[in-house]
């Protein structure tokens, strides 16, 4: 445990807490670094509780021993929730590095701590070094494609969050291929969540089983002081109808969660305009999806500033999870029980918080999410009570909402998209460059391998990813050129209607030399609406 006592020691005193007991993660720390097979591990605990404290603990033991691994990739399903993790690791250790596309030079994973997206790790394990695509399709190189992947296989892999990659249809394809390719190779596992449904956990039990792997599922029990201190708060959750904005108390730290950004910027100018809302102007602040990464860095520092003041957040999914935030009043759109679990674990955040008020809005849309699991999940959680931090008061909701049979997930998963993945992953023969052919073929086929097809709109030498639709929208408005880049030559692309959106999407994802710039007024309080 002498790793497990240093990370948790750098930790406070970069943090500027007190060390308090955390035996969940002392118990899953131990399984991990003696088990005799390789170990894969779900750790279930709630948000707040502190889990990345792992992480780092973990990271410190393969300094000490790299027996069973020598270094730990903590792969995320998103970009906004990696800053958190990063500042906090080069503050207490200095020793860790981010790796993600368009922000790092890195090919290897060869830190003590790699931290990265659940996107660039796909690719890193399917052998293709995005950065190297254009030199690869040329013939020039190979991208490092067996050194990158080599380095994964012989380390822990932490996948964090995991219950956003299974629930996202886009995405579960490619990270269930990527958790069946780890386990073929025997490579440690850990997944964290707050919400895992019965049906992810047989999922992941049988990659497990089939590979030999020991398996266990850890959640903090009564007893443990986290978990005792949260059934002493007093969290009301109530559920109404109307506009957001009338369930607000100046006075306190709101948060308006709600599910487009569209919507969330009509709240955050219905406010501007109407003072009666929320007086004080200064204190409101809006966070959302379309803002590029240095402008949402900015606000969120803004809000550790107020930890202890009144404020009025309006935010979308973005600060769903990531942003460390305490408030007293949440007013929220409604959604399927996961997101909501995500979103109520800022409320009533910190130690010494002891009452807080959630408003769920029965009539809000329910878009993006599927609207019968936003409707079960609200009936269900009229008839039970639950406290945000505390599972076994919502684990039946998770599972009912999410299924308990495997095949509540499986029939989102494109089983030949699937085989293809894991030929490319596990088979020595097909390198890079075969690899970026099968993918192109496939993405020119309407194949979305990942996320869909997203673009990044240049703000700047920044980038936000935006979607089809929004990019033919800005372009309707003149906000924005699309160039085919030849050489020194550069071609004007137009955008008529939403095909020529989609084929700019897909040209960009086949690694066309294709820019999206935005050509409009950034706007600093609002971003790109």
């Amino acid at each position: 445990m002498k790793a497990f006592e240093e990370a948790l020691q750098k930790l406070a005193e970069a943090k500027g807490f007190r060390p308090e007991p955390r035996p969940l993660l002392e118990q899953a720390f131990r399984f991990i670094t003696t088990s005799d097979k390789p170990s894969f591990l779900i750790l279930q605990a709630p948000t707040g509780y502190g889990k990345t404290l792992l992480s780092f603990a973990l990271a410190v033991h393969s300094l000490y021993d790299a027996s069973i691994f020598d270094r730990v990739i903590h792969v995320l399903p998103m970009r906004s929730i990696i800053e958190d993790i990063q500042k906090t690791a080069e503050e207490a250790f200095r020793f860790s590095r981010t790796k993600m596309m368009g922000s790092s030079g890195e090919f290897l994973h060869l830190f003590p701590l790699n931290i990265t997206t659940a996107d660039t790790f796909t690719w890193d394990l399917l052998k293709l070094n995005t950065k190297k695509r254009h030199r690869v399709k040329a013939g020039l190189e190979f991208g490092y494609d067996y050194l990158t992947q080599a380095s994964i296989l012989t380390s822990l892999v932490i996948l964090d969050e995991a219950h956003f990659l299974v629930e996202d249809k886009s995405m579960v394809t490619a990270f269930l291929s990527v958790v069946e390719f780890l386990t073929s190779q025997r490579v440690p596992v850990v997944v964290m969540t707050a919400t895992l449904s019965e049906a992810h956990r047989k999922i992941f039990e049988k990659y497990a089983n089939k590979n030999g792997y020991e398996f266990r599922v850890l959640t903090p029990q009564n007893g443990d002081p986290f978990i005792e201190r949260e059934l002493k708060k007093e969290i009301e959750i109530e559920f109404k109808t109307g506009n957001p904005l009338e369930f607000i108390e100046p006075g306190k730290r709101n948060a308006v969660i709600v599910n487009s950004v569209k919507r969330a910027v009509e709240l955050y100018d219905e406010v501007l305009k109407s003072p009666g809302f929320w007086p004080d102007r200064e204190k409101v602040l809006l966070i959302h999806g379309r803002m590029t990464p240095s402008h949402k860095r900015k606000l969120i520092e803004q809000l550790r500033k107020w930890k202890n003041e009144e404020f009025l957040l309006i935010g979308t999914q973005a600060v769903e999870a990531g942003v460390d935030f305490s408030v007293d009043v949440m007013v929220t759109d409604r959604a399927p029980i996961n997101a909501l679990l995500q979103r109520f674990g800022r409320v009533a955040r910190y130690g010494g918080e002891r009452k807080a008020r959630i408003i769920v809005l029965e009539d809000a849309p329910p878009g993006p999410y599927p609207e019968d699991k936003v409707e079960k999940t609200v009936k269900l959680m009229k008839e039970t009570k639950i406290l945000p931090r505390v599972p076994e008061t919502y684990q039946s909701i998770v599972t009912e909402v999410h299924g308990s049979k495997p095949s509540s997930i499986n029939k989102n998963v494109n089983r030949e998209l699937k085989r293809e993945l894991l030929k490319l992953m596990a088979d020595p023969t097909k390198r890079a460059t075969l690899v970026l052919d099968t993918i192109e073929s496939l993405t020119a086929g309407g194949v979305s391998v990942m996320r869909g097809f997203l673009i990044p709109l240049l703000v700047g030498d920044e980038t936000v990813l935006i979607s089809p639709r929004k990019l033919m929208e800005l372009y309707s408005r003149g906000e924005v050129r699309v160039v085919r880049v030849s050489g020194q030559r550069e071609e004007e692309l137009q955008v008529r209607g939403l095909n020529d959106a989609y084929s700019v999407a897909k040209s960009i994802a086949l690694g066309k030399d294709i820019e999206v710039i935005f050509t409009g007024q950034y706007d600093m309080e609002r971003g790109i609406p």
